[in-house]
């Protein structure tokens, strides 16, 4: 007999000993489980949102970049006018400031970018000798880096109405006859603004090729006032009000005088809301009218917890009057 089965005899009857784990504690109650499934749902939604921060990070920082001056092509049509004033206030700015908003790009079949907006940006800096400037990096085609360069200059407060016209003209002959309310849905702004801009198109054809080369000379509302003197017959004296603004002779409201076409309308119609959502739920209405600016949250709450964040958003466009495109 061999030692393994001498030692199996002696064994043979020794019971094994089971060790049991003690098990874990279910939650039993509905309270309980709603709980702790509300944490774990918390739990995943807050790592859900560290993980897009990231990526958003990681993708703000993988698109701007440094680009040489010398790349960069200006297309017709897309820069902001800005008087001799205005730029070289832009001038001194960038020559004592770090440029905070990069300019936005497109990449060119042929080589190098075209600018979509910053085109003042990148006059100053060359005029000041720098060799590079901050850029963002936009994959879109020509049609819509046309559209996003309009947009980006639209709000601008001082991007002159007849600019705007001629942007949402631009808009119309790319992607058909637009209504004055699809214009305004894909602008933000109201209709009643689109139809007081597109009154440019309605003055007489010398007075157009008057404003192309003063497009700062009358506003949307004198224009609209023009626009009916001119269908009312008095077209020729329409030109002339034109060019006596144009000279210094006349303010605008005088010209509409001059024009014949009365009192020249002083408040707009009222405005309807742009409407901020948040998925289906409404988080404010947003109303504009001339230099007024409303909004309308939902609670007071919601209102107590935006007015810091508008108070940076104005105190930094207050620093950055001097800017523009």
């Amino acid at each position: 007999m061999s030692i393994y089965d001498k030692l199996g005899a002696k064994t043979a009857g020794v019971k094994a000993r089971s060790i049991e784990k003690p098990a874990e504690k279910s939650v039993k109650t509905a309270p309980a489980m709603f709980l702790n499934a509300t944490q774990r749902m918390d739990a995943a939604e807050a790592r859900a949102e560290e993980l897009e921060k990231r990526l958003k990070e990681a993708e703000a920082k993988a698109s701007s970049l440094e680009i040489a001056l010398s790349e960069l092509h200006e297309i017709e049509g897309r820069r902001r006018k800005l008087t001799a004033e205005e730029y070289q206030e832009l001038r001194e700015n960038l020559r004592q400031n770090e440029l905070v908003t990069p300019i936005t790009v497109r990449q060119r079949e042929s080589g190098g970018y075209e600018i979509i907006s910053g085109h003042n940006r990148v006059a100053v800096f060359r005029d000041l000798g720098r060799e590079s400037i901050p850029a963002v990096v936009r994959n879109t085609d020509k049609e819509q880096a046309d559209v996003n360069a309009f947009y980006a200059n639209l709000l601008q407060p001082h991007l002159p109405d007849y600019e705007k016209y001629l942007g949402f003209c631009m808009l119309r002959s790319r992607r058909g006859d637009l209504s004055h309310e699809e214009l305004a849905d894909m602008a933000g702004i109201s209709r009643q603004q689109v139809s007081r801009l597109m009154a440019f198109a309605e003055l007489p054809a010398e007075a157009v090729h008057l404003l192309n080369e003063h497009p700062a000379a009358i506003g949307a509302n004198a224009a609209q006032a023009l626009a009916a003197a001119a269908k009312s017959g008095h077209a020729q004296r329409v030109v002339e009000a034109v060019s006596k603004v144009i000279s210094g002779e006349l303010d605008q409201a005088r010209a509409v005088k001059f024009a014949g076409a009365g009192e020249m309308p002083t408040k707009p119609a009222k405005l309807e809301p742009v409407r901020i959502k948040v998925g289906k739920a409404v988080y404010c209405d947003v109303r504009r009218n001339d230099r007024t600016i409303r909004l309308d949250f939902k609670s007071p709450e919601m209102a107590e917890a935006a007015h810091d964040a508008i108070r940076n958003v104005l105190e930094a466009l207050a620093k950055g009057m001097k800017g523009g495109d």
